[in-house]
């Protein structure tokens, strides 16, 4: 809970000109990608450019957080470091507690039984998986830890919360960061594909879609094109509902990982504290008090949801841009390289698992 007592609001001078620029970078984001300055707001660009003009069509499925992260990674200019940390640190948290306002009791129950069961399965084996694999490979712990929970849960966002409690290192948090949101772009197209060739039924694509891809800008592009370019069924809310089940248990996640890297330093003689974040803390109280104001008042509380949900997608592209200016392209790439294999084959393991439980059960 130490994290709550930090100063979120005690922006330095040097900070401002980086904040500033992180926000610049987020609304450009927007505006290439969705025609608006933040998560549904103002219009700036038309709707229908998105869809006939191809450029601006395949930025909409990028993007704006990966975007954002794409167009910071080359910039390196000393004056925007401690705006970027400030983004990249508190924005960011401020960003996941408010992500909480999307897992609400209305939209987890749309998910069938057995399809949250194929799910929780799936999630377990990708981040045993990440574990075992990664030291068979030789690689630190902790990109390890980043693997399994970016491939499992909610792919940058997943990884960037547990970076910090887990004590991750910069290195191996930008390089996984890099590698899963490459694996999640090429996942918008190829898994809806899949399930079209394949021949899934709509119930057992939504499984699919909602438990293989990364983010939650990832399935809703993959669930527009397997019902408007490749003629499935009208399957996003339900699609929804899996990816949910699968954020919902981010907060179990980072606090099993805290608990095993406490454990695993203590062991060996570290003298290393590792502890809950309050932010997760907050999480789950914005899905809990959310979820009341649905059930007690649904008008209040869905306009509730909806603003804060905005707000969360526009702050996490802020920090998303922080994140990339952070980073060090370079020993990014170079980390990247050798991370890449292991993270793809878990990712198609993953997918693999996916598609013999959805055979077997849906």
């Amino acid at each position: 809970m130490d994290d709550l007592k930090q100063g979120y609001l005690a922006i330095r001078r040097e900070e401002v000109l980086g904040i500033i620029v992180c926000i610049l970078m987020a609304a450009s984001s927007y505006i290439v990608t969705r025609g608006t300055l933040f998560e549904n707001g103002p219009r700036i660009l038309p709707s229908e450019l998105f869809i006939e003009n191809v450029v601006f069509s395949t930025l909409s499925q990028i993007g704006p957080i990966v975007l954002a992260l794409l167009i910071g990674l080359p910039i390196a200019i000393k004056s925007l470091a401690p705006g970027a940390s400030y983004s990249g640190k508190y924005l960011l948290r401020i960003a996941i507690a408010l992500m909480g306002a999307r897992v609400t009791i209305d939209v987890l129950s749309r998910a069938s039984p057995i399809g949250i069961i194929i799910i929780l399965l799936t999630m377990a084996f990708a981040i045993v998986s990440a574990f075992y694999l990664g030291n068979k490979w030789k690689l630190e712990q902790d990109a390890s830890a980043l693997i399994g929970t970016g491939n499992a849960i909610c792919g940058v966002s997943a990884c960037l919360t547990v970076a910090p409690v887990i004590k991750a290192k910069p290195h191996n948090l930008h390089a996984v960061i890099g590698v899963i949101s490459i694996l999640g772009l090429i996942g918008v197209f190829f898994v809806p594909w899949l399930a079209t060739i394949i021949g899934l039924s709509d119930a057992q694509s939504a499984v699919l879609i909602g438990g293989s891809l990364h983010e939650v800008g990832n399935v809703v592009p993959a669930a527009e094109i397997y019902y408007n370019t490749l003629g499935g069924g009208d399957i996003l809310g339900l699609v929804l509902a899996y990816k949910m089940i699968r954020v919902a248990m981010l907060v179990v996640v980072a606090y099993y990982l805290a608990h095993l890297f406490s454990k695993r330093a203590w062991s060996s003689g570290e003298n290393i504290s590792i502890r809950p974040q309050g932010f997760l803390i907050v999480f789950v109280a914005v899905a809990i008090i959310v979820s009341l104001l649905l059930t007690l008042e649904p008008q209040t509380g869905d306009a509730i949801r909806t603003s804060l949900i905005n707000i969360s997608a526009s702050l996490l592209t802020i920090a998303m841009a922080g994140v990339g200016l952070a980073m060090n392209l370079r020993q990014t790439i170079h980390i990247g390289k050798r991370l890449l294999p292991l993270t793809g084959l878990i990712w198609l393991a993953q997918l693999a698992l996916l598609l013999i439980l959805i055979t077997i059960l849906v």
